[in-house]
């Protein structure tokens, strides 16, 4: 990242030269040097765009969110003291300055002015969309961040949490207007996508069920009308494992999948299956039937000795080429089985919720495909309902932040707090990164930093009126 930003720098910096001291030896080869290039074009940095935005969503953050949210248990060094709380401006890894750097929005805007001159709507789309997944993920964390001044000067100043978030639900919809574009030059990325191979309808289900995820990170504070526009945008968003939005890698020596690279390749043994998780798993009751889980994703999720994470999960044989599942159609359906719930129509939470459990399936692994679990008797309602709801969430995004908002907003599972935790409060967000609170002077000080964002009051209760303990 820092040859990078230096090379930006030190162009920007003879760009602003004078004109008459730019005119001499120029032309020809004299002023471009195949060897190095400086002007990349839309689609050399839209490829760029895909392993930072995998990046950014897929190590640090959902490791840390799988430790807060006890699925995985700090073992040793630095994973250990997050597991107990002890967070810092460090704890972020990165991540906040990573939103703005190399293949991030100070790219995701170069493609879209290059893709927009260019007439090619659908590649502008598609970077919109690439935009609102970083810089959402960017609000789920810090709250408020610099967006709308972003590139604009010094110092630039912080959008408030809630008006990123509504900003970003214009840009998706501006997104799926554009990606809806035919003919001539909107052509899109075409084969470098290696997510979803210039699909333009798989795109526009992406910002579908983005838009849904924003609308239900708004809607603690904002109530009805946003589970209503959550459960409207999950109905066009993701419906089929086929449609997932996921990380993909060759296996290669730095291109492995990122939690093989943390668990196997560099940091074994810092991380385990956490205790309390498989217990959920296996003797933990289903709030429906009352009845032990015994839920045969344990098997997958973990190896037969329940301490680490299961070979296949991980690296599809060992090889780290599995892929990373980030935005998937589980999340879409359960998103829409919530807000339904939350809306009043129990009937179609429970058909969300059936249609989720009975269509599943796990690309990742080497299980077979159409791997289901029971569905739900007509009839179900209520609190277990609601609860079969967020325990499925919970389950089937494993290793997927998500799990971290969710239960933000539901108090739900009601986690006791870790072993040996050094708070008395799970953490609800992280603080911004050093670096960047350095060099902007907007970014205060960690001691005044909130505890939590302004989408996250605390909830006094869980689902079944218990009351939150780690809240």
């Amino acid at each position: 990242m820092t040859r990078r930003t230096t090379s930006l720098l030190a162009t920007l910096a003879l760009l602003a030269l004078p004109a008459g001291c730019r005119n001499f030896l120029t032309g020809g080869e004299l002023s471009t040097d195949p060897n190095r290039v400086v002007t990349a074009s839309a689609l050399q940095l839209w490829e760029s765009t895909q392993p930072a935005l995998w990046t950014v969503m897929g190590s640090d953050l959902d490791r840390n969110a799988s430790m807060f949210m006890q699925q995985m248990q700090g073992a040793q060094r630095q994973s250990q003291g997050i597991y107990q709380y002890s967070v810092d401006e460090s704890t972020a890894g990165g991540f906040y300055a990573a939103l703005y750097g190399v293949g991030a929005l100070y790219d995701f805007r170069n493609v879209e002015s290059q893709a927009s001159a260019a007439g090619n709507k659908v590649l502008l789309g598609i970077t919109q969309v690439e935009e609102a997944m970083m810089m959402g993920t960017g609000a789920d964390v810090f709250g408020d961040i610099v967006y709308s001044k972003a590139f604009t000067g010094d110092n630039p100043a912080l959008d408030p949490q809630m008006q990123v978030y509504d900003s970003l639900q214009v840009l998706l919809s501006a997104a799926i207007t554009n990606m809806a574009s035919t003919g001539g030059s909107n052509l899109g990325p075409g084969g470098i996508d290696l997510a979803y191979g210039g699909s333009a309808a798989k795109w526009t289900k992406l910002a579908y069920t983005l838009k849904a995820r924003y609308y239900m990170h708004t809607a603690e504070v904002r109530g009805a009308p946003a589970y209503q526009a959550a459960l409207a945008a999950s109905m066009n968003g993701m419906q089929v494992p086929a449609d997932d939005y996921m990380a993909q890698f060759s296996g290669s020596s730095g291109e492995q999948n990122l939690w093989f690279q943390f668990d196997i390749v560099q940091r074994s043994g810092y991380m385990a299956p956490d205790p309390r998780f498989v217990s959920f798993l296996t003797t933990g009751l289903d709030p429906v039937t009352g009845a032990p889980r015994n839920d045969p994703r344990v098997n997958i999720y973990f190896n037969s000795a329940r301490n680490d994470l299961s070979d296949t999960w991980v690296g599809l044989g060992g090889n780290g080429n599995a892929p990373q599942e980030f935005v998937t159609a589980a999340e879409n359906l359960l998103i829409g089985a919530e807000a339904a719930y939350k809306t009043g129509d129990q009937a179609t939470a429970l058909a969300l919720l059936n249609q989720e459990r009975s269509t599943y399936q796990f690309p990742k692994t080497l299980a077979p495909n159409g791997y289901t679990v029971a569905t739900y008797p007509a009839g179900t309602s209520g609190v277990p309902l609601l609860e079969a709801i967020l325990s499925e969430k919970y389950i089937v995004l494993f290793q997927n932040m998500e799990v971290w908002n969710d239960y933000k907003r539901n108090c739900y599972p009601n986690l006791a707090l870790a072993p040996g935790a050094v708070k008395n409060k799970i953490p609800a967000r992280l603080f911004y990164d050093t670096s960047i609170r350095n060099t902007n002077t907007s970014i205060p000080l960690p001691s005044a930093q909130p505890i939590r964002n302004a989408n996250d009051p605390a909830n006094a209760t869980d689902p079944s009126g218990a009351a939150c303990i780690g809240q």
